[in-house]
């Protein structure tokens, strides 16, 4: 796991701290692979700031013709930071410090989107016979 220590930080006001850090997720759940977290932390009059962006894979099924679908997925933090606890609750504070797997892990679940599809214009199964629309024409008679 990886933190990001922020006690020593509370401390000097004016300062702010840029991170980039590459994650593998694929411990925790096996649908998230690699990910990624770049952002700044900011300490201005002992009141510290958090943005970040966090960007990751997905891979899932696509619900209309369950074929694997590989999901990019981007989502924005910005919260107000104090060394127990933050404003926004996809960021894990614990003792002082930001538990960077778990804020990037809960921050990609959120971004899920409630339908997954392989491709946009996903045609989906043949609901008489269930074959893949997508592969062309197949010559159902139903």
């Amino acid at each position: 796991m990886k933190f990001l220590d922020i006690n020593d930080f509370s401390r000097r006001d004016g300062d702010s701290l840029l991170f980039d850090e590459v994650l593998d997720l694929s411990g925790s759940d096996p649908v998230f692979s690699e990910a990624r977290i770049c952002g700044k932390l900011r300490n201005v009059v002992g009141v510290m700031t958090f943005r970040a962006t966090v960007t990751g894979l997905c891979s899932a099924v696509c619900d209309r013709c369950l074929e694997p679908a590989l999901l990019p997925l981007e989502v924005e933090l910005n919260t107000v930071l104090t060394l127990e606890s933050s404003e926004d609750d996809s960021v894990t504070v614990e003792g002082g410090k930001i538990n960077l797997d778990k804020t990037v892990y809960d921050a990609l679940l959120l971004a899920l989107p409630f339908k997954i599809l392989c491709k946009e214009d996903c045609l989906g199964l043949c609901p008489s016979c269930g074959k893949n629309l997508n592969d062309g024409d197949y010559g159902c008679s139903n």
